[in-house]
């Protein structure tokens, strides 16, 4: 690439971001932060965050590291999940508890079908899903935790959903199956499930703005990162707006039942000027005897308070936990594979040809 290239692709940038800068000065005309949120008429569009003062609550975070390794007759998947519960006792983490165990070991598996490159996509996120949901449904049957912190969403995403026509459908109905399940269990128990997107690429907000709150097109389409950050101040958070107007027509939601996919909401949460908002989703449940603004705020006010240990990085710090120990090391990576070839290279396994060229 020339520095021509270079120069055209920043210019590019910079000019999208000002045409995005005026779409924000035009909705930032309209005063938010009296405007009822047409989802729940008791909060308003923009409202701000009470941080709960002294945290008690115990949270359980999950998270998987993950990898695959094709070989030339078979696809490995090596995933390493790892749970872990913070118990705070006037806002200090009293107790922190690993699940299985401190240190757990990677674990490989093997798909010997034959696969398009598209459905071990497939293959590998449905598995990966299933290993962490199946961990935090053990942990929560294990102990008495007020909250359940996915990383990532509530739902599994696009690209764990295989064709109709795909040999993985069953794993997929399985895992729809596995996700039902564990919502029904934090509803027993009366257990906050939240999912923490790290990383939100989607634009459901600023679309509920569009077509609920401004009710005209707008010119330029915004990423709600950008959007919610520029309309919001510090210890500000966003309405809560259900994860879809049309869930019979929603790719996923549509296999969920409808007392489920109807009591999925998502937010946005600002805690610091230094870093993008976090975008929450969670699945209200009116058995636990608050309205939807009561749900909201305590699990809002809660998670917030676990979360701004670095004004550069706004993250729950059981996830955070969670995800340093479930990263898989190359040694671990290496050591899984090189055993696997060694014991099959007989029978004609091998890594494919462009990861042994000798030149």
């Amino acid at each position: 690439m020339t520095m021509d290239n270079v120069l055209d692709i920043v210019n590019l940038m910079i000019n999208n971001y000002e045409k995005n800068q005026l779409t924000i000065k035009y909705l930032k005309k309209n005063n938010f932060k009296e405007i009822n949120n047409p989802y729940n008429n008791l909060e308003k569009v923009i409202t701000s965050i009470e941080i709960i003062k002294e945290q008690n609550c115990s949270f359980i975070g999950v998270d998987s590291g993950f990898v695959n390794k094709q070989l030339n007759f078979a696809n490995i998947t090596i995933i390493k999940e790892v749970g872990v519960i913070f118990n705070y006792k006037d806002s200090k983490l009293q107790k922190a508890t690993y699940f299985p165990k401190a240190y757990n070991l990677a674990k490989p598996y093997i798909t010997t079908s034959a696969l398009e490159i598209e459905e071990i996509v497939w293959n590998t996120s449905i598995l990966r899903l299933e290993k962490e949901i199946g961990l935090s449904s053990e942990i929560i049957k294990k102990s008495n935790s007020d909250f359940c912190l996915i990383d990532g969403s509530i739902i599994p995403q696009y690209i764990s959903k295989p064709s109709k026509e795909s040999k993985l459908l069953a794993s997929y109905n399985s895992l729809i199956t596995n996700f039902v399940s564990i919502y029904n269990l934090c509803k027993e128990k009366k257990v906050y499930l939240v999912g923490c997107i790290e990383d939100s690429r989607a634009n459901r907000f600023f679309k509920f703005l569009e077509d609920k709150i401004i009710k005209e097109k707008l010119t330029n389409e915004l990423y709600d990162p950008f959007l919610v950050f520029s309309l919001l101040s510090k210890n500000e958070r966003t309405c809560v707006v259900k994860y879809s107007d049309n869930f019979k027509e929603h790719p996923i939601l549509k296999d969920f039942p409808k007392e489920i996919s109807d009591n999925l909401y998502i937010l946005y949460i600002k805690l610091s000027e230094d870093d993008f908002p976090l975008r929450l989703e969670f699945i209200y449940f009116e058995s636990f005897g608050l309205s939807l603004k009561e749900y909201t705020e305590y699990i809002v006010s809660n998670i917030s308070s676990i979360s701004n240990l670095n004004k550069r990085y706004i993250y729950p710090s059981p996830l955070i936990e969670a995800d340093l120990r479930s990263r898989l090391r190359l040694d671990e990576i290496d050591s899984i594979t090189n055993t696997i070839l060694e014991k099959t290279r007989r029978f004609g396994f091998r890594i494919p040809r462009r990861e042994s060229r000798i030149f």
